[in-house]
């Protein structure tokens, strides 16, 4: 679109500068406060982030929209994750779309084209361009203010809550320093940084301020408590398993996982978490351990497992986040490939997360609860119909879901909602064989915790002799739950012999765990347990 006009407004603020004339009476200036300092806290050792989830592997592209390959900067306004490519295009991700559907935005300032940060409220775009300036777009009333903070600052950062305009903190590089600048009554407060790590993205959220740094080469995530001005010290630590990658900006989602962006052509959006908190104790004693007997290699084409299905035949199914299913015989052998294509959605890259295996046909279960029900005729699959699972949480949203487990026998379907909130009940969920809710219990546990039963995530289930078995990636166990949703065991699966765990298959008394892995890296081996209990 054409903008018709441009207001510039030059801000009076404690850092007057360009818009103030040579006879002005500097005995009106405003007091400077003195500066505050923080500082930026290098990790301790062992501290790290590692990728919790590929954002930007799972984006669909609608016909005519480019793929975002070179971020520049991001910002959370849940259900949107605004995309910024400096000098390309500005765009959000649709996080209420399964699909995750990407949007370019035509509504921007030219002058926000070239900008080294931007930040979204509602229709208003802030951003800096590495100059002193403040910029305040009104989209809706195609409106520019700026504000000229101080003479010699360079604003390469910035970051504002979605709501109110009294607190925008700007990373001036020149100084070494944060602004605060108040847009209300143009006011500002400067805090100094100490310490040689440069910023690279700043994100606020409520009272949760959160610092993207780098250290030589490395990235480095800082938290802090934010009180009014007031910056108070919780954490840090280093980003760890991206390369070569260097990190470009930060968010924080809803429910308190951290985004960060890079500038990978492919690789380029992810959510990190803490790796300690990944891989601890878990908040259950461990009843035993799985003992890693043996391993088969998998073929180089079964890229990103998500899924796995074993026959009475011996033979098995394998389900991947590229919407693929293998087939193959006893000894891991891939005899057949099927190309998943659903009628009702666009199957994107993750999509696809689970799978129940039949003579001649198969259910593929995408993380929105759609089935898909493929038979086999003239020696090809085809779609012979979907389902769709409607169970609502106690919000009346639709769950996700990560793994699927039968019972041949009984004809009935089990699931876990794959969940990221330890507030949250977890719940075991019975269908019958059309996929209709038959029965829904809430997860429970009668003995003592160090913490929530509901930490635990849910990336496989499977029915097993009378037991649905789930296996968690967070903590890395197994848990095992009586069909009324009670926690009867919790087994240990060690991080270093499967360290993405994926699904579970149960089979002669032994326990099959499928890694996951990302582009760049080698498909990790099928993995074969013993479960061993403790005296």
């Amino acid at each position: 679109m054409k903008f018709q006009k441009t207001l510039l407004a030059c801000a009076v603020s404690v850092f007057l500068a360009g818009c103030s004339s040579d006879d002005d009476d500097s005995s009106k200036d405003p007091i400077v406060p003195e500066p505050t300092s923080l500082k930026l806290v290098v990790p301790a050792e062992g501290k790290s982030m590692v990728e919790d989830f590929p954002l930007a592997m799972y984006v669909t592209y609608p016909e005519g929209e480019q793929k975002a390959s070179a971020i520049t900067s991001i910002d959370v306004n849940w259900p949107f994750v605004d995309v910024f490519q400096s000098s390309v295009e500005y765009g959000y991700i649709d996080g209420d779309s399964d699909e995750l559907f990407y949007h370019s935005v035509e509504n921007i300032h030219d002058g926000a084209k070239n900008a080294t940060d931007l930040e979204r409220q509602d229709d208003i775009l802030w951003y800096v361009t590495g100059d002193n300036i403040l910029n305040r777009y009104n989209r809706a009333q195609d409106e520019l203010v700026t504000w000229q903070v101080s003479e010699d600052s360079v604003f390469t950062e910035l970051a504002i809550d979605e709501e109110g305009e009294e607190q925008v903190w700007l990373y001036d590089q020149s100084a070494h320093q944060l602004v605060i600048f108040n847009a209300v009554d143009e006011s500002s407060q400067v805090i100094a940084l100490e310490g040689d790590m440069s910023v690279e993205g700043l994100a606020v959220s409520e009272d949760n301020y959160l610092i993207l740094a780098k250290e030589a080469t490395q990235g480095v995530v800082l938290h802090y408590s934010l009180a009014d001005t007031n910056l108070t010290y919780a954490d840090s630590w280093y980003i760890e398993g991206f390369g070569a990658a260097q990190f470009n900006d930060i968010g924080l989602m809803p429910d308190g996982r951290i985004a960060v962006s890079n500038d990978d052509t492919e690789n380029n959006l992810v959510f990190v978490m803490d790796k300690m908190a990944q891989i601890g104790v878990g908040p259950i004693e461990d009843s035993g351990e799985l003992e890693k007997v043996a391993e088969h290699a998998l073929e180089e084409v079964v890229v990103q497992p998500s899924g796995i299905w074993a026959l009475a035949d011996d033979s098995w199914m394998i389900i991947t986040d590229q919407a693929e299913m293998f087939a193959m015989d006893a000894n891991f052998k891939v005899t057949e490939k099927v190309n998943i294509e659903f009628d009702s959605i666009n199957c994107n890259q993750g999509c696809t997360e689970a799978i129940v295996g039949r003579d001649n046909e198969f259910f593929a279960m995408t993380d929105g609860g759609l089935i898909g029900h493929f038979t086999k005729t003239d020696n090809s699959y085809t779609l012979a119909k979907e389902y769709q699972i409607n169970v609502k949480d106690g919000e009346g949203e639709s769950y996700s879901y990560s793994g699927l487990g039968y019972d041949v026998s009984a004809q009935e379907y089990y699931l876990v909602p794959d969940q990221n909130d330890e507030e949250t009940i977890d719940e075991l969920i019975i269908l019958n064989s059309d996929f209709t809710l038959k029965e829904r219990y809430d997860i429970t546990y009668s003995g003592e915790t160090e913490g929530s039963i509901f930490e635990y995530d849910a990336q496989g289930v499977q029915y097993h002799q009378g037991n649905v078995y789930v296996l968690s990636e967070k903590f890395t166990k197994l848990i095992k739950l009586n069909l009324v949703g009670e926690i009867v065991a919790v087994y240990d699966l060690d991080h270093e012999d499967v360290s993405d765990p994926s699904d579970i298959a149960l089979k002669d008394g032994q326990v099959y765990v499928l890694g996951d892995h990302e582009n760049d890296e080698p498909v990790p081996p099928l993995s074969v347990f013993d479960i061993v209990e403790h005296d």
